[in-house]
């Protein structure tokens, strides 16, 4: 496929930014996952989940080294910076598997979150922090430093409009991804945490007129001709990240039940109630293996060669338009095993502020800015 071919796209012409996902140039060879870009004076900035991955920390021993920084002067080429957090010792709670960090400017301070686990120390699942830093290259000093903020994952900060500031992160099935207010300074909550989206579950048809059993809550008696179907995030939902356009509230979220896809949910307050997008998902990639593993269509564009996009933020582009980042696992091809690598495109809105849906793009771009 000739877009492996194209090592790198610059600028053609004036006032045209050019790109190709996905893109790795200057990226670690073994990929990045859950790429969080965003701009900051003069540079774009990407940090994410760096190598080791988690299902290669394990088998190797070999452990993630914290959180990752690279930067860029045109998103098409980066280069690495450092590891503004870096892993604990044995002790610590953020020790192992380091997972979906980011970066938030928040007061004019910057703020790494992170998510690790380390069950010899009592910390068996993810769990969730943060450091800060006056300088995004650090020094970072980490706030919750004795012990996490939340046992969950994906943690990532929203500053409101009247200075409040918000933690959203994923607790699992149960919880989903839920929020609360923080205090950010001592690094604790200021609210109750509660749930905000769920997964959506399992749908349940009767085919048979005048059948009584109870869905959800079934009680275990036969049942005839029920026909099961899955929301596409049905299995499980992550990646919080949320913004406020035109007085709404937007959250985005990503679930890995046909593959890895991207959807939002909407409120008129940071607190909700949060209300899901009857369109979603509105980007990302289907994988026909993993929906034949959940017993699922595929529906997926078979010209893409994507079968995972997901785990997005927002971003001020090129053209000083809202853009998403996130990561992109191709097909595999001759056997060999593919790796993430950074997906960048525009988000588009349409009169009533919905987002319209898009594909990955994986041709060559060409974006008009303004001079």
């Amino acid at each position: 496929m000739f877009f492996l071919l194209v090592p790198f796209i610059a600028r053609s012409q004036q006032n045209v930014f050019n790109y190709i996902n996905p893109i790795s140039n200057g990226i670690d060879a073994n990929g990045i996952r859950d790429c969080q870009v965003f701009r900051d004076g003069n540079w774009w900035y990407m940090t994410g989940t760096s190598y080791p991955h988690w299902e290669r920390e394990e088998a190797n021993s070999n452990l993630n080294k914290g959180v990752v920084l690279y930067r860029s002067e045109n998103l098409n080429q980066w280069e690495f910076v450092k590891y503004i957090v870096e892993r604990g010792d044995s002790t610590k709670w953020y020790y192992r598997r380091f997972w979906a960090p980011e970066i938030q400017k928040i007061k004019g301070k910057y703020y790494a979150t992170f998510n690790c686990s380390n069950p010899k120390a009592g910390y068996a699942g993810q769990h969730v922090g943060y450091a800060v830093a006056e300088r995004i290259d650090g020094p970072y000093q980490i706030v919750t430093e004795e012990k996490p903020l939340s046992n969950g994952n994906d943690l990532t900060f929203f500053e409101d409009t009247d200075g409040k500031v918000y933690a959203f992160w994923n607790r699992g099935r149960e919880f989903g991804i839920g929020f609360a207010e923080m205090d950010i300074e001592k690094g604790i909550f200021k609210s109750k945490p509660q749930s905000a989206i769920n997964a959506s579950g399992v749908e349940y048809e009767l085919t048979t007129t005048g059948d009584t059993a109870k869905i959800p809550g079934y009680d275990g008696r036969p049942v005839n001709k029920v026909k099961k179907y899955h929301a596409w995030d049905a299995i499980g939902i992550e990646g919080a990240y949320v913004i406020k356009r035109n007085n709404t509230y937007y959250l985005f979220y990503s679930s890995w039940t046909r593959g890895y896809e991207i959807g939002y949910a909407t409120a008129p307050a940071v607190t909700g109630p949060w209300k899901k997008y009857e369109g979603n998902p509105f980007y990302g990639a289907q994988s026909k293996q993993t929906c034949v593993k959940n017993g699922l269509e595929y529906t997926g564009d078979e010209q893409s060669p994507f079968n995972q996009v997901g785990h997005n933020q927002i971003f001020n582009g090129p053209d000083g338009q809202l853009w998403l980042s996130c990561h992109g696992i191709l097909k595999a091809n001759d056997g060999k095993q593919p790796k993430p690598f950074l997906v960048i495109d525009p988000v588009e809105f349409d009169e009533k502020g919905m987002i319209r849906q898009s594909k990955p793009s994986y041709t060559i771009q060409q974006i008009k800015i303004s001079k």
